[in-house]
């Protein structure tokens, strides 16, 4: 075999498209369901990446969503366009789609 060969060889048989190294901002993954619990709880500690409003700041350990989207979004953007009452031509029940949204969220390794 020729060395052209054989570094042609090499080439095809290595990875065509190297992985970026891990960042250390990486979250982890739980390979099992206990070690996905325990990553989950540990994430109730996490600084949180917005501060609370200072309404909000003043009650110890609380989070509020609606103060935080009060204070940090625009007004045509705060309800979201979405209303508080069912839309009946909605074919999906509301549990179904929250178990969706959970579903999808874990796949895609995020934390809410």
């Amino acid at each position: 075999m020729t060395p052209l060969a054989l570094a042609l060889l090499i080439s095809l048989a290595a990875d065509p498209v190297p992985k970026p190294p891990a960042t250390e901002t990486a979250k982890p993954v739980g390979v099992t369901r206990d070690a996905e619990k325990d990553l989950l709880e540990q994430h109730k500690t996490a600084k949180p990446r917005l501060q609370l409003p200072p309404a909000v700041a003043r009650a110890p350990n609380s989070v509020n969503n609606g103060a935080m989207r009060a204070y940090y979004l625009p007004a045509e953007l705060r309800d979201g366009g979405f209303a508080r009452e069912p839309d009946p031509a909605m074919t999906l029940d509301n549990t179904f789609k929250v178990k969706l949204f959970w579903i999808a969220s874990r796949s895609n390794n995020c934390f809410y």
